[in-house]
């Protein structure tokens, strides 16, 4: 008799973990900005707010950026007891783990003030620091695509599955592409990226729902 309760808790949770881990990116960054003087969302990467120096920057590392992984991780690990047992399916999973291996190891490696990309003058940690927010995204945007392949093929993200991945690499590349508005793709990306981790959740839930 157990079994319908944790059946229906898994449901919940596979919508809920993506939600509460995108939630909570975009509200502590919101705060965190909010309370920044002359921080700008258009211009100024997230990992700003977190960059030596920054007022707020043990706060967004280590209680935004860390926790929105670890929430990202346990909707992997929750999701992987409902996808199928196949290779490919190991290897997306993989993928999107070190997607958020990546961006934890980011936040732990604060890059220095003002984030940006140029070589000259930095320290070795701000660049490990944009090295691992850098490749981060591309895994991503691959796992995502391999494991959205092992879906069933009547499924409308299986056919989007090619252009849903140009997309998000066309918003990876106008980040390097468009300096003056990084921040503003950093975002649609990420929201691009969670929409999708959100409908794989969904998508598994409703596996669990009665036939």
């Amino acid at each position: 008799m157990r079994s319908l309760p944790l059946r229906g808790t898994a449901f919940w949770a596979l919508i809920a973990l993506p939600v509460i881990s995108g939630l909570w990116l975009a509200i502590g960054v919101g705060i965190l900005a909010a309370l920044s003087p002359g921080y700008s969302h258009v211009s100024h990467f997230m990992s700003v707010l977190g960059a030596a120096g920054s007022p707020f920057a043990a706060w967004t590392n280590y209680a935004v950026f860390i926790p929105t992984e670890l929430w990202f991780l346990a909707f992997l690990a929750l999701l992987n007891t409902r996808l199928p047992d196949r290779r490919l399916t190991r290897v997306s999973l993989i993928l999107l783990a070190a997607y958020a291996g990546l961006l934890m190891l980011a936040a732990g490696l604060p890059c220095d003030a003002g984030c940006d990309g140029g070589d000259a003058g930095h320290s070795a940690i701000h660049i490990a620091h944009m090295i691992a927010a850098a490749t981060a995204y591309p895994l991503a945007l691959i796992g995502l695509f391999l494991l959205v392949l092992t879906l069933p093929r009547p499924s409308l993200l299986r056919r989007l599955a090619l252009p849903s991945m140009a997309v998000g690499f066309g918003l990876f590349g106008a980040i390097i592409a468009v300096p003056e508005a990084q921040g503003l793709f950093q975002r649609l990306l990420e929201a691009w990226i969670y929409a999708h981790f959100i409908a794989l959740g969904v998508h598994a839930a409703l596996s669990l729902r009665p036939q």
